[in-house]
């Protein structure tokens, strides 16, 4: 019987980026498959299962471990009560789940109790040691195993700054960092205002997500409480609990409903008393993560009870929808009203980021695509009249790519935003992608100072701190006071040596890269404008207003100008697209596994 891989997040996990490499791994041994949009993943999956009776079932859940073992446990046997864990053959598929190593634990300890073999994946293992367990699984021997294991081994490698190597050992050589003092109160004018914080600090200012995911807001006001004492960070990205993105001022939808993600305020009252929690310390900004409907009658209740005075907003231009199962609302719905959003924010002087190139990055979308995407948050955040942007860069997304491809990407996007973002100002904010991490706490503490280091050549105003230990757990309140003092330490050795590293961003490789990026991005521009009625060749800022419309970026997706990989919703498909990275980390986009690497011309004419 032929091999078949079914790939499936449960319980509306949105984290995709295992089930793409396991799929990825599986194609380059000539098995195929798919992987079932994230969103109502049980109903789905059990159809897929049911359609294609496939002879590997890969499931995954990266969030709380109370969770994970629930929705495991449900699934598989639902699976099983359905008649769908054996092949047309009676013989049994074979399932792997992957989570964090909490849960992985707990399920192990319990494996005894499932119906069938369960094989468990968690990321306390290097990535090229994971791989060779995708390999096993997939039962992929001899030459083919070797083959695959020498290219994954070239992609996870690609050659880097030596220089940041030495500096990332010394950052984090001795614990020194340890003595990085908290952040003290900024002015008056500064707590009310990010921008001036900016202005003010010293170093960049430092951001993170937090929120507890328990039943009450209670752990997470101590925490916030605790993080302004300590003074660790300047904005607290308060991390929103799925329920509260989509249930929010309705109390009795959460009942009987499972809480994850984050911190389950349900009330105007419980906004209030989760800021309150940061009048203390150093007084940071609080900003709520994005909701997936009402955002602007929920900014208006934010700015009732003090959130978002000296702070900022994210909003997201084609996700928390549909497309990637966080949202009931329909592409062209979000569409509509993210822009109502940022509008809104933008007349009441809040500063807007744009958070989205970041998500086609973690669906494997190549470069061009990325940096494009610039260019379209830009274009809909002049458009709605934002005075101050915020450009978030996010570096080692996917964990493949390199320092001399991040430079490059984020030099590129940078020109681009300056292309089109007319008067208003624009601010730079950085952070390293989760997957970048290891589980090994010593590891990741340098790997944490290591990007860091990356960063600062960009020249962040902000950096969205992620805590070293993320690859294994949330980070609690000490993980990310410890965090920020590494990210602190590496700012000022950073500032030591910084004629030195600046002049990376002018190497050969980068230069060249970023022009090829620069040509390639105003082209896929060019064309999503094409899509417009009212078309004609000019300058970017001359198509703005076009590249703003919500039916043109409709469109850009429908017709797959916006795509990657990694996006699974069966209405925008695009099977043959293959983007892999190359020298440096470079992410490019080829025709099925062929050699040779697509311009977007070439690319956008197979679509016709």
């Amino acid at each position: 019987m032929s091999l078949y891989f079914i790939g499936a997040t449960l319980g509306n996990d949105p984290h995709t980026e295992g089930l793409f490499k396991a799929q990825r791994i599986a194609n380059l041994a000539g098995i195929s498959g798919h992987i079932t949009a994230p969103a109502d993943t049980l109903s789905l999956l059990l159809g897929a299962v049911r359609e294609y009776r496939p002879s590997h079932i890969g499931l995954s859940y990266r969030l709380s471990p109370d969770k994970a073992e629930a929705v495991f446990t449900e699934c598989i046997h639902t699976l099983e009560e359905n008649g769908l864990l054996r092949r047309g053959d009676g013989t049994w598929c074979r399932v792997a789940f992957a989570a964090l190593p909490e849960s992985i634990a707990r399920l192990r300890a319990r494996s005894n109790q499932f119906p069938v073999p369960v094989e468990f994946f968690s990321q306390e293992l290097p990535p090229l040691d994971r791989a060779e367990q995708v390999l096993d699984y997939f039962e992929v021997r001899d030459f083919q195993r070797d083959r695959i294991l020498a290219l994954l081994k070239e992609e996870l490698c690609p050659p880097g700054i030596e220089m940041l190597d030495q500096m990332a050992k010394e950052v984090i050589a001795g614990d020194k960092w340890r003595s990085e003092p908290g952040l003290q109160k900024p002015s008056a004018e500064a707590v009310k205002d990010l921008i001036r914080r900016f202005e003010e600090s010293e170093l960049p200012c430092l951001r993170t997500h937090f929120g507890v995911p328990e039943d009450s807001i209670q752990p997470t006001v101590e925490g916030i409480a605790a993080l302004a004492n300590a003074g660790a960070v300047d904005e607290i990205s308060l991390g929103s609990s799925d329920l509260s993105q989509r249930y929010f001022g309705e109390p009795e939808a959460f009942k009987g409903r499972k809480n994850d993600g984050g911190v389950p305020y349900k009330t105007v009252d419980d906004l209030k008393v989760l800021y309150q929690a940061t009048r203390r310390g150093n007084y940071p900004g609080i900003k709520p993560y994005a909701h997936v409907r009402n955002l602007c009658a929920f900014a208006d209740d934010c700015l009732k009870v003090g959130m978002l005075q000296g702070a900022h907003q994210a909003v997201p231009l084609f996700w928390f929808n549909e497309l990637d199962g966080r949202g009931p609302l329909t592409l062209d719905e979000s569409l509509v009203e993210h822009q109502e959003t940022v509008a809104h924010l933008a007349r009441r002087g809040i500063p807007v980021e744009m958070n989205d190139p970041n998500h086609w990055a973690s669906r494997w979308a190549h470069d061009t695509v990325v940096v494009a995407d610039y260019g379209l948050i830009t274009a809909v955040m002049e458009q709605c009249g934002v005075a101050d942007m915020i450009f978030q860069f996010q570096l080692n997304k996917p964990a493949e790519t390199g320092d001399y491809a991040d430079l490059a990407k984020m030099g590129a996007a940078l020109e681009l935003v300056g292309r089109l973002k007319g008067n208003a100002r624009a601010w730079r904010e950085t952070r390293a992608g989760i997957e970048h991490f290891s589980p090994d706490p010593a590891e990741a503490k340098y790997q944490l100072a290591r990007t860091t280091l990356l960063q600062m050549i960009l020249e962040p105003h902000m950096i969205h701190l992620v805590s070293y230990c993320e690859a294994r757990h949330a980070a609690t309140v000490q993980d990310i006071v410890e965090s920020a003092q590494i990210v602190r330490h590496a700012a000022r050795l950073f500032k030591k040596h910084a004629p030195d590293l600046m002049k990376y961003r002018n190497q050969n490789e980068v230069v060249e890269r970023k022009h090829y990026l620069l040509k390639e991005a105003e082209y896929l521009l060019h064309a999503i404008a094409r899509l417009h009625p009212r078309y004609e060749p000019g300058s970017l800022q001359s198509i703005a207003s076009m590249l703003a419309d919500p039916f043109i970026l409709e469109a850009a997706v429908k017709h797959r100008f916006m795509a990657a990989p990694g996006l699974v919703h069966p209405d925008y498909p695009y099977p043959r697209l293959v983007t892999r990275p190359s020298r440096h980390g470079f992410f490019d986009v080829y025709e099925e596994e062929g050699v040779q690497i697509l311009k977007e011309a070439e690319r956008l004419s197979l679509q016709q």
